[in-house]
């Protein structure tokens, strides 16, 4: 049998970088729509208002020991984050990837795709058998090898989102409002050190 020859990692089409990702969003809301098949009034709302998650989010700032530990990979990765417009925590999270993809000295490269474009590639990287997103999937770029997966939340934000969930009464916009609530006040920690731990 034929030795694998390692080949470096294809960004599956179509894919956003992310200033193309938020231009994506900006011109969504001009048009008051959304990504995705499903159209209806709440997610183009979410989406409106997700643009102010997305500037937030993106001004956060960066926890210096991950900035560090991205600029010393001895491996340089592609990261591809599954995610949509409409999404809060989407909006809450991919910010702040990018921010870190760009202090990264050219060792990070982020791609944004939305998940109702790739089902396949969502469907190899669910969560407990869901399409939970955003969802972070790493690859050593030269190589292509599969690094890991992080997402959809840190783990304290999805513990209290399946907490919410399990309330059946609890109509969706307390889900969401309580959400964006703990991303306020975590201000990216959670997540900038669930990273630092996968990367050490």
């Amino acid at each position: 049998m034929p030795n694998s020859i390692p080949s470096p990692i294809v960004v599956p089409a179509p894919a956003y970088t992310y200033p193309e990702f938020r231009a994506l969003v900006g011109a969504l809301v001009a048009e008051r729509r959304t990504t995705g098949p499903d159209q209806s009034p709440g997610l183009v709302r979410y989406t409106q208002q997700n643009e102010a998650h997305l500037d937030r989010a993106y001004a956060l700032p960066l926890l210096p020991e991950l900035v560090a530990a991205l600029t010393e990979l001895a491996r340089p990765e592609q990261w591809l984050v599954l995610g949509e417009a409409w999404c809060p925590d989407t909006a809450h999270v991919v910010p702040v990837l990018a921010r870190l993809a760009e202090a990264s000295a050219g060792n990070v490269r982020l791609h944004v795709l939305l998940r109702s474009e790739h089902p396949a590639l969502m469907a190899a990287h669910q969560t407990n058998g869901g399409n939970s997103i955003p969802k972070l999937i790493r690859h050593e770029r030269a190589t292509g090898a599969h690094l890991g997966d992080w997402g959809p939340r840190p783990a304290a934000a999805q513990a209290l989102a399946h907490q919410l969930h399990v309330d059946k009464e609890l109509h969706t916009n307390i889900i969401i409002t309580t959400m964006n609530a703990w991303y306020h006040a975590d201000n990216g920690l959670a997540m900038h050190q669930e990273l630092l731990e996968l990367l050490s």
